[in-house]
């Protein structure tokens, strides 16, 4: 696959924003100004897509010219769904598993999380739009492509997604490794909520409010962790074996 694509050009990257074309990032020029970039920036944010103010010469870099009027867009490989769209394909009731990221860095283990996910029949993916790794070509590849086989929500708000999926019946879990709850000793819900936190700082504090409880994975004397994305495979695959 490609290096991820980009749109440039204040038109251009306004009319993707409105047009719903998938937008992981927006970067403005430090010196852009103007109803132009107002309107790039209001409909980031009515979109809940990020945007940064950077060196220009950031923006020539990504685009190979200098013809880019000060903002560029990096669009994303899929076409995120929102979280309306993951609780519609549900029947009422239905049990289902939802893993979240929250700020995992490394496009390998978002990548790989994907897979497993998909691999697992989870009903979607969470990523936030700040401070993680939303979908890229990189994401794709560590992927081996299961991304595109699983719903996958940009959130911009992801303590309040959270909320919401507990209002449709969802029960919310932290993977922790020192959580008090062993995952083998707990009977999952029909519907839950996996969250596996940055690779060295684990789940933020506002995120740990919208937890049910935390799980630890009992692991041998004398290692402290796994990695995030083998710690989301193992779980998930036990909330499996759970239903049989």
């Amino acid at each position: 696959m490609a290096d991820d694509a980009h749109v440039a050009g204040r038109r251009a990257v306004l009319e993707a924003l409105i047009t719903g074309v998938p937008v992981n990032r927006v970067y403005l020029a430090d010196a852009a100004r103007g109803p132009e970039i107002d309107a790039v920036k209001a409909a980031a944010r009515a979109r809940g897509v990020r945007y940064d103010f950077v060196d220009v010469g950031k923006l020539g870099a990504l685009t190979g010219t200098r013809d880019h009027q000060d903002v560029v867009a990096r669009l994303s490989p899929v076409a995120y769904a929102s979280l309306d769209d993951v609780l519609t394909r549900l029947e009422p009731g239905q049990p289902a598993v939802v893993v979240a990221l929250d700020q995992v860095q490394h496009p390998g283990n978002a990548g790989m999380v994907a897979r497993t996910a998909a691999a697992a029949g989870a009903a979607g993916l969470l990523l936030p739009t700040r401070g993680g790794r939303l979908v890229n070509a990189e994401v794709v590849r560590a992927s081996a492509g299961a991304v595109f086989r699983l719903p996958v929500v940009a959130t911009a708000h992801l303590g309040r997604d959270l909320e919401t999926l507990k209002e449709h019946g969802f029960w919310v879990y932290g993977l922790d490794a020192e959580g008090p709850v062993s995952l083998y000793g707990h009977e999952f819900p029909s519907r839950c909520v996996l969250v596996a936190g940055n690779e060295s700082r684990g789940l933020r504090p506002s995120i740990g409010h919208a937890v049910d409880a935390n799980v630890r994975i009992p692991l041998a004397s004398g290692v402290e962790s796994l990695n995030v994305a083998v710690a989301v495979a193992v779980a998930l695959f036990e909330v499996r074996r759970q239903r049989g």
